[in-house]
């Protein structure tokens, strides 16, 4: 792929990837955090759910009941008989419509107590954040879809309505990334060279998405018999490149969102960092990228 499809500086906007990312970055503490939210895991389980169902089926939420294959074909990189067990007991338990209000309030709460000194940022970023999303093309973006079916809180929530705005966000890129990576590497492969790329200590990651032990040796069996992993279990320079591809790609397929953001970058950056920070920590999103289930 020629640099020059990969940039974007005409009308003084900058490079499309750096932007990417940078949106990346700072959208993931706010949407992601609910993972990790003490006030939306009480109310998962306040209806009958563990950690597991919770998590697959508040987020799968959007799709309604959607069957395991669903869900483990939307989430992609976790082991599909864990989606299975969760998502089969989950929604044996709870409708849809009673987890979309759950998450939605206890990503709310947590967004009020770890964010709000900068409540008076949440107005301004949510609309920034919702115009980059607003009627986007939904084609091959499964969750993104599910989220944009669903309401957007008013300006009389204006913590909800930020949560809500960065979690689309998050997910249309997160649609792209699966796209980007499917047709290179399996479930298993993607995130055992992720977190080699990301490095961070092999297996950290991994069992995160549900793969044990013996999954995580054959993924680097197979692996290093494509010469993306050295006899010592670290990336080679194909590994490192192929897994760099990817991310580009995934910077490719959010270039709508970023079209539509144009000049405002720094504008919105600027709203968006002190809320990402805040709601990085204790009771918000971990710290370390190992931690990581979103």
């Amino acid at each position: 792929m020629d640099d020059e499809n990969d940039v974007e500086d005409t009308g003084g906007r900058a490079d499309l990837h750096v932007t990417a990312r940078r949106m990346r970055d700072l959208v993931e503490p706010i949407a992601a955090a609910v993972y990790f939210a003490p006030e939306a895991q009480s109310r998962y389980e306040a209806l009958g759910l563990n950690y597991f169902e919770g998590y697959f089926c508040s987020r799968s939420a959007s799709l309604g009941a959607a069957p395991w294959r669903v869900v483990a074909a939307t989430f992609a990189a976790f082991k599909p008989a864990v989606v299975e067990r969760a998502v089969t007991q989950g929604w044996e338990k709870v409708t849809p419509d009673a987890l979309l209000r759950a998450r939605l309030d206890g990503a709310r709460d947590q967004v009020v107590r770890m964010a709000g000194a900068h409540a008076a940022s949440f107005p301004a970023a949510a609309d920034l954040l919702l115009e980059l999303t607003d009627g986007l093309d939904v084609s091959g973006r499964a969750l993104y879809a599910g989220l944009a079916g669903l309401p957007v809180p008013g300006p009389d929530d204006p913590a909800g309505r930020l949560w809500r705005a960065a979690d689309l966000v998050r997910e249309h890129r997160g649609d792209g990334h699966i796209a980007a990576w499917v047709g290179e590497l399996d479930s298993a492969e993607v995130t055992v060279l992720s977190e080699l790329w990301w490095d961070i200590e092999p297996g950290s990651y991994v069992w995160t998405r549900g793969w044990d032990g013996d999954d995580v040796d054959a993924a680097r069996v197979r692996l290093t018999a494509r010469g993306l992993l050295d006899g010592d279990g670290g990336l080679t320079p194909a590994g490192r490149e192929l897994r760099e591809r990817i991310e580009r790609a995934t910077d490719l397929g959010a270039r709508a969102v970023i079209d539509r953001l144009g000049d405002r970058a720094e504008e919105l950056f600027a709203l968006l960092e002190p809320i990402s920070q805040a709601m990085t920590g204790p009771g918000g999103y971990p710290e370390r990228r190992s931690a990581l289930f979103g």
